[in-house]
């Protein structure tokens, strides 16, 4: 038997196509994992913080909020900053920028401090690191392999969750906070080295792209009314999930959970992503009715919600993340692949920036939302009812979508 043919595998199967859409999603995963298994830490960071500072829940609640709307802000220019330069560049600048933001939120001796380095560095870094730029990576890929890709891709924020968030759990019990963010800190700056090699060789070297979009033809999308409702149900989902993201934590040990047991159901929401996402980016590619899909996925985070508001034993607890989980994880095989359908691929990073851009703004009311709930209430009653409205709002909401008219009339952009 010759040397090619060794374990019954010829040099030829692993072919350089087949390299390139491996690296380019392991290095998609890998972003998406460190960075929203980082953030989605924050939830565990709130008490710390408040009895540190003897700051209102509310008050560091805005921490996140203001991450959130600075993410807004950056999005669209992060998906033109794709376009224009491609997503190799981007994830450098973001990596760079995420790990000393961390760095300097642990050594910072205020809440102000902590605003502009978690707040503000961290929301730039944050976005440039998010599914605008991983799913703008997956665009180049061949069609019959973007979806599946992007749902393998999507697993990377459950997988950073699952593991990244009892770790820091388990450092803040048996250390501080402020040892947690240099470890993550660290983490993410350790991470340069993914796009910065792997990249390199997967998409040789990188070119400026040199065409200028008129201001005319890049608004176009605002005029799109499939555009506009995707941003309206992407705002509605992003409102429920960081809701209950930033303050599930706070809410069950308040009712008598361990800090632990609050950790691992915490981690569930996005950890169903890593079962989910990639089933669905499979189904997505012989599914005719993707909006239909995602709208009964999105569904689901309704149940969850009610079984997290009525929780009193953990396995409860755990199914209601679970289900929300489910809700969380179905958005990212989802919306892009709608949007790849309504616009192309020529303006995708900005449109997506965009979509993204209701995401951000939906995650940072969702996140200040609560807190304040609380402070005024203390309780979380009326959270509650306000994410399940706003899961049921965006499911709806997408169903308006008319993606497969988009697809017989063409995207709106030529490719």
């Amino acid at each position: 038997m010759s040397e090619s043919n060794i374990s019954g595998f010829s040099r030829s199967e692993v072919s350089p196509r087949d390299l390139k859409i491996v690296t380019v999603a392991f290095v998609g995963f890998l972003t998406l994992a460190l960075n929203y298994g980082s953030r989605g830490a924050f939830g565990l960071f709130l008490k710390p913080l408040e009895n540190e500072f003897g700051a209102s829940r509310g008050t560091i609640s805005s921490i996140l909020s203001i991450n959130m709307i600075v993410y807004g802000c950056v999005a669209f220019l992060t998906g033109y900053l794709n376009d224009k330069f491609g997503p190799r560049i981007v994830l450098l600048l973001g990596g760079g920028l995420a790990g000393i933001s961390f760095l300097i939120s642990a050594a910072s001796s205020s809440l102000i401090q902590i605003m502009l380095s978690y707040g503000v560095m961290f929301g730039v870094a944050t976005c440039m690191l998010s599914q605008i730029t991983a799913v703008s990576l997956l665009m180049k890929l061949p069609r019959k392999t973007s979806s599946l890709a992007i749902g393998v891709v999507g697993s990377g924020p459950g997988i950073g969750n699952v593991l990244l968030v009892p770790i820091i759990a388990g450092i803040i019990a048996r250390t501080e906070w402020r040892f947690a963010m240099n470890v993550i800190g660290c983490l993410l700056l350790l991470y340069i080295a993914a796009p910065l090699f792997l990249l390199k060789k997967a998409d040789g070297k990188t070119t400026v792209n040199q065409e200028v979009f008129s201001f005319k033809e890049t608004v176009k999308f605002l005029k799109n009314r499939n555009i506009l409702i995707m941003f309206s149900s992407f705002f509605l989902l992003c409102i429920s999930i960081y809701g209950v993201l930033s303050q599930e934590a706070a809410y069950a040990t308040d009712r008598g959970f361990s800090l632990s047991q609050a950790a691992w159901a915490l981690s569930l929401i996005t950890g169903m992503g890593v079962v989910f996402s990639p089933v669905i980016g499979w189904i997505s590619d012989r599914f005719t009715n993707r909006k239909r899909l995602g709208a009964t996925l999105i569904l689901i985070g309704v149940v969850g919600v009610l079984l997290i508001f009525a929780a009193d034993k953990w396995i409860v607890l755990a199914l209601g993340s679970a289900l929300v989980g489910v809700s969380y994880g179905s958005y990212m095989p989802i919306f892009p692949s709608i949007t790849k359908a309504v616009v192309g691929r020529k303006v995708f990073g900005r449109v997506w920036g965009f979509i993204s851009m209701g995401g951000s703004l939906g995650a940072a009311i969702g996140c200040g939302t609560g807190g304040y709930i609380y402070d005024l209430f203390q309780n979380y009653n009326l959270l509650w009812f306000i994410i399940g409205a706003c899961f049921l709002a965006a499911s709806v909401s997408l169903l308006l979508v008319n993606a497969e008219g988009s697809k017989k009339s063409g995207p709106l952009f030529n490719e």
